[in-house]
């Protein structure tokens, strides 16, 4: 029985409807009203836990009120028996005009847990939201890591850290773990109590959040612009763990890898709508931080990779296959890999010089740039042994391109001949 507590208030507040209709002498139509309004209640009170167990317990209710000759002793059990019916399905259908039936998900105590402690907001400006971008090129791929475009420190920068609260053992337990970056990419947090600081962070108890690598910069000087809730003493050493890892990989530049231009997760849409709204996040949230893929000009990348710090867990009932994928409380090999290249000062400057209104894809040694015409970008390069591929689609074939730039020169992509070939020369 999914909801045996609703027996014993539905037999008082039945006992009290028969009650006042005897001593009152309620028509039918009045016991009829008072009654719908105790199943919308019930409705109601179960609906946070799923549809599916909200009707249950609503048609629980139609049959503890209006079962004749037995559990309660109703007169016109017939009549009683009919508004049963009507009650039940006047109560699903007025409640169904409030809700769509995508939300009929019903997730369990561990599923909600496991998401609560390993949720986190990005923050970017608007003129950055993300949109559904699948567009461009396919292929063999291996896993990997995303970051936001031009939004990375320069390389060797040191970064203040300043605390907004916290006492000195639970800064210093923060410092110790966002400092596992520094033994990868090319960068140094430095604690400071006093004076500018690149990242300002707050423990306040209003979940997990970070500004994106150099947007930290716009941020007023008084303010956060990371927090990390993690004050409390229940709080478990993996989660605390993986969650400083996790915000401050944001705030080196990092996006969520689930939403990678090259992954591939079968999301469930309404059950994903449903599993976020639990913890109060709208629509439009769940597309930003957990649904939308960044777009190709956004971000640079390679393929989707399952076991980054960046990655949300995904619980099986948010997919459609029952894919699912754990939570990641360390840095996996491929963000070391990632985040190493990108705050190296090893790189060449590519730039899109082709006779082309569309942005241009190519791939550098195992990570994916996407340039917008004119644009330029420094991207990472081996001093010996560069792989470099250009998509391009001459006559509609596409394809990738390949070639093997020298370390040392800048390179543009331009256009050879007028059928959409492109080609990789010195700049």
């Amino acid at each position: 029985m999914p909801c045996p507590e609703i027996f014993k208030i539905s037999f008082k507040i039945a006992n009290a409807i028969d009650d006042r209709s005897k001593l009152h002498k309620l028509p039918t139509s009045r016991i009829f009203l008072l009654a719908i309004s105790f199943h919308k209640f019930i409705f109601k009170k179960y609906r946070a836990r799923g549809y599916h167990l909200a009707q249950s317990c609503t048609k629980q209710v139609s049959i503890i009120f209006f079962k004749p000759f037995n559990f309660i002793k109703m007169k016109n059990s017939i009549v009683f028996n009919l508004l049963a019916a009507i009650a039940f399905i006047s109560v699903l259908a007025s409640c169904h005009k409030e809700e769509s039936a995508p939300s009929t998900v019903y997730f369990s105590d561990e599923e909600l847990a496991e998401i609560k402690e390993s949720t986190c907001l990005t923050i970017m400006p608007d003129d950055f939201a993300t949109t559904l971008d699948d567009t461009p090129p396919t292929g063999a791929i291996e896993e990997r890591a995303t970051g936001m475009k031009n939004k990375f420190w320069s390389p060797g920068s040191t970064l203040r850290v300043k605390f907004l609260g916290g006492n000195s053992t639970l800064q210093n337990k923060v410092m110790q773990y966002a400092e596992q970056w520094e033994q990868f990419a090319n960068i140094n947090f430095v604690k400071v109590t006093s004076g500018t600081a690149e990242i300002r962070v707050a423990f306040d108890a209003v979940g997990s959040f970070s500004y994106i690598g150099k947007d930290n910069l716009g941020i007023v000087a008084n303010q956060k612009t990371m927090n990390l809730d993690l004050a409390s003493p229940s709080t478990s050493e993996a989660y605390f763990k993986s969650t400083v890892i996790h915000e401050f990989g944001h705030a080196l530049g990092l996006g969520h890898e689930q939403q990678s231009p090259l992954s591939s997760i079968p999301w469930n849409v309404p059950a994903v709508y449903a599993f976020y709204a639990q913890m109060g996040w709208p629509q439009q949230q769940v597309n930003q931080n957990v649904l939308n893929k960044y777009q190709w000009t956004q971000t640079q990348h390679t393929s989707h990779d399952a076991q980054s710090i960046m990655q949300y867990p995904v619980s099986a009932s948010l997919t459609t296959n029952g894919f699912s994928i754990p939570m990641n409380t360390q840095l996996s090999a491929t963000d070391k890999d990632f985040i190493g290249k990108i705050y190296s000062n090893q790189k060449i400057k590519v730039r899109h010089a082709a006779n082309v209104s569309f942005a241009i894809t190519f791939w550098l040694n195992g990570i994916y740039h996407t340039i917008q015409p004119g644009e330029s970008l420094w991207v990472p390069a081996k001093t010996t042994g560069n792989q470099l591929s250009i998509w391009e689609c001459p006559n509609g074939n596409c394809s990738w391109d390949g070639y093997a730039p020298p370390y040392g020169y800048n390179y543009k992509i331009v256009s050879q001949g007028s059928n959409g070939n492109l080609t990789l020369a010195y700049d």
